[in-house]
């Protein structure tokens, strides 16, 4: 309706000037009417002039509404602004888009409220900064943590700790490492993951800081805890032995306190006595291994990495490995991607590691019909390189996840219990890791990561 009205006045005063061009043209043509000839002339360049001014009435109105939109400046009622131009029925449409960006601002302002709500009521740091550095959002854990009321730019960094802002940029997106740190006498264990994303066309990046102390201490003592059950446990085991012996050996010897003469003695105390220094030394000679075997995995292991192409490994392995897979019916079979595949490793050490982790799938496999093994060597798209050992042996019991690692412990008659946390420690000692995940009689999957 707004625009037939405007296209209709438009229509009469373009039809008004062509007409009075018409007489203008004639009045040109007869010199009696001069005065005439003159007056249209003026007349048509004032309806020309009004013309262009009506049209470019339009164009002036919506170039201001949309600059209030640009500006974000809703506070304007369109209904007094148009009420002298022609427009003035539009005035309500007008209020109503208003209305809606003023709907729209305020849901924005609401959302990001309640983002910076959660990014403050997370208990873990968090600080987001672009590719100049400029930090455009930090949370109050990061505050707390450091003690700190702004920060500016990720260079600052360094004032709480020398070399902090280099160390997160080296991270690359997804990679999680550990710093640890000293703030104002406190020592600290900082879990530090980078994560980068793009937020309106700008890189942004993101990282989280968490003080993982704490769970590390917990997760010491538990250790040492678990340690200690199993040391006393082996021990016991042999020390007990050998008091009740020792005992036995002493009663048979004295009477009253008194050594016994050799007179007093027959061959079956002598034989009892002898069986009893026998299995002493049995049983002294297996904690004097035990300690052994103790030593070996608390030994600081000094790898000598280098490049290593994990091809050549996996073939020296199943060479080592043919006559017992052969012996035990097992079928490996492995896959490497790329197949040019290097690691920066110890190669003895690790193929060490792979041989435990081999021999433990051969003992789960057991009584299992189709045996298979399966290794699969690939690099992830976080640059992270990994080997997996799969079987489809017996698996491990939930129960007993956490304990694989212990030293010591084992769930098999004739096991030392020494592999797994040796094949751990020596991982440690490259900088890199171990896991598990099994689901019993189905699948389970060790995972060295690179």
């Amino acid at each position: 309706m707004v625009y037939k009205k405007y296209y209709i006045n438009i229509i009469i005063r373009v039809s008004l000037i062509l007409a009075n061009c018409l007489i203008f043209g004639y009045s040109l043509l007869n010199y009696n009417f001069l005065y005439t000839t003159s007056f249209l002339g003026f007349l048509i360049f004032f309806q020309t002039y009004f013309l262009i001014k009506y049209i470019n009435q339009s164009n002036i109105f919506f170039e201001r509404f949309l600059n209030y939109i640009k500006e974000s400046n809703t506070s304007i009622d369109f209904s007094k602004s148009l009420e002298n131009t022609p427009f003035k029925s539009l005035s309500g449409y007008f209020n109503e888009i208003n209305k809606v960006i003023q709907n729209a601002q305020i849901e924005k302002e609401n959302q990001y409220l309640f983002l910076q709500y959660i990014f403050n009521h997370v208990n873990i740091g968090l600080i987001a900064f672009d590719n100049k550095l400029k930090v455009l959002l930090m949370n109050d854990s990061i505050k707390g943590l450091f003690n700190i009321k702004s920060l500016n730019n990720i260079k600052s960094l360094n004032n709480i700790y020398h070399g902090f802002s280099e160390f997160i940029l080296s991270l690359s997106p997804g990679e999680q490492k550990i710093l640890p740190i000293n703030i104002n006498g406190k020592s600290l264990q900082l879990a530090i993951k980078l994560s980068k994303f793009k937020l309106l066309n700008k890189e942004t990046s993101l990282i989280s800081l968490h003080d993982i102390k704490l769970e590390l201490d917990h997760k010491e003592i538990e250790s040492w805890q678990k340690l200690n059950r199993v040391l006393t446990h082996e021990i016991m085991n042999s020390v007990s032995p050998i008091i009740g012996l020792t005992n036995n050996i002493s009663k048979h010897l004295k009477t009253n306190k008194k050594i016994k003469g050799i007179k007093d003695l027959n061959d079956d105390i002598i034989e009892q006595t002898v069986q009893s220094v026998n299995i002493i030394e049995e049983r002294s000679q297996g904690l004097n291994n035990f300690v052994q075997k103790f030593r070996s995995i608390t030994t600081n292991i000094k790898p000598e990495p280098q490049n290593i192409r994990v091809q050549e490994l996996i073939e020296d392995l199943s060479l080592f490995m043919y006559d017992t897979l052969n012996k035990n019916n097992i079928t490996i079979s492995h896959s490497i991607s790329p197949e040019e595949l290097e690691i920066f490793m110890d190669k003895k050490l690790i193929e060490q590691v792979m041989i435990n982790l081999i021999k433990n799938s051969i003992e789960a496999l057991g009584e299992t019909k189709d045996k298979n093994i399966y290794i699969n060597a690939s690099s992830e798209e976080n640059a992270k390189t990994i080997i997996q050992v799969i079987d489809n042996g017996k698996g491990i019991p939930p129960d007993k996840m956490d304990l694989i690692f212990t030293p010591f412990y084992t769930s098999k008659e004739n096991g030392s219990g020494i592999g797994l946390s040796l094949s751990k420690n020596i991982m440690k000692q490259h900088g890199y890791n171990i896991d598990v995940s099994s689901i019993p009689n189905t699948e389970t999957v060790f995972t060295l990561y690179f």
